[in-house]
């Protein structure tokens, strides 16, 4: 086998009361355990904390030279600070990791594990929640009926319960950063690079400290994103709405003149006729919506704007 080094990506985001603990309770894994890596490297990605994040990391760092730390000029979201996490591993193997010990670090050493016993042939192992304990009823109604749209309309199969933890082989890494995309939806890139993967499953963690930054809203905007993404049947479902009632509008108009000729002309009620404005009016600016996320979408790519911009790198 070759010289086997793995960087830890950890995106932060206020996370200071996290940061030591999850430091400790990995390098103490990985160190005592079983796995001979040549080398662990942690990669910090501070996404514009506002808290004592930054010293903390800074601290540690002080002690291991196997620490970089990045820090973003202010907030850019998680998905930048992938990103720039993984630009940043050299190694031939990395993985991605919540800093709230969410992500149990017991499932890396099974991860390197499984990954040593393919042979090297394995090239993305991830984690998959057995349940949803721990999501309240609603998020957990939402996020299932998210994956079951988005695998009705997309062409990338996305699996309830995978997170973003997982592990990566540098060659799977390096077509992840081929994708540039200025909005970027990381589990449907994970898979739509392909490449051979494997699924391992664990019971959910609760956070070891602190709230989560993901409220309902921020969820909802990341499915849009998802789906809009990777699908354009969204766009495709609207000329069959507009066949639709093209069709039903002309049957029914047919039907207006045979029924006038024959049988004369009753005015008839207003409210349906409200009713059926108002439908069609909205229905009209649902449409127009969902044409305006793609088109908003090229209009943001083609500025080619950076993903982040980094304040301080060491």
């Amino acid at each position: 086998m070759n010289k086997l080094e793995l960087s830890i990506v950890i995106p932060c985001f206020n996370e200071e009361e996290n940061v030591k603990k999850f430091y400790d309770e990995v390098k103490s894994l990985m160190g005592g355990g079983s796995l001979k890596l040549d080398n662990i490297y942690f990669i910090f990605v501070d996404d514009g904390s506002s808290d004592n994040t930054k010293n903390e990391i800074l601290e540690l760092k002080k002690y291991d030279n196997n620490i970089k730390y990045i820090r973003f000029s202010r907030n850019f979201g998680k998905e930048s600070a992938m990103l720039a996490g993984l630009r940043a591993s050299r190694t031939t193997l990395t993985c991605i990791m919540d800093c709230d010990l969410q992500d149990p670090p017991q499932l890396l050493i099974e991860m390197i594990d499984k990954y040593i016993k393919s042979n090297e042939t394995l090239k993305m192992i991830t984690a998959k929640r057995r349940n949803r304990s721990g999501d309240s009823v609603l998020r957990t109604i939402f996020s299932e009926g998210f994956y079951k749209i988005n695998n009705l309309i997309s062409p990338v199969k996305l699996e309830s319960g995978v997170r973003d933890f997982r592990l990566i082989h540098r060659d799977a890494l390096d077509s992840i950063l081929e994708i540039n995309e200025y909005h970027r939806f990381s589990k449907a890139i994970f898979e739509f690079v392909g490449f051979k993967k494997e699924v391992i499953e664990y019971d959910y963690i609760d956070r070891e400290s602190g709230n989560s930054k993901w409220n309902f809203l921020k969820l909802f905007v990341y499915a849009v994103e998802g789906i809009v993404s990777f699908s354009t049947i969204p766009l495709k479902i609207i000329t069959l709405i507009g066949f639709v009632i093209f069709a039903l509008s002309s049957i029914y108009g047919i039907y207006i003149i045979i029924d006038t000729i024959l049988f004369g002309n009753d005015v008839k009620g207003y409210p349906s006729i409200v009713t059926l404005i108002s439908f069609f009016g909205g229905l009209q600016i649902i449409l127009l919506g969902i044409i305006g996320e793609y088109i908003a979408r090229i209009y943001e790519q083609s500025k080619n704007r950076p993903h982040y911009f980094i304040e301080y790198e060491e």
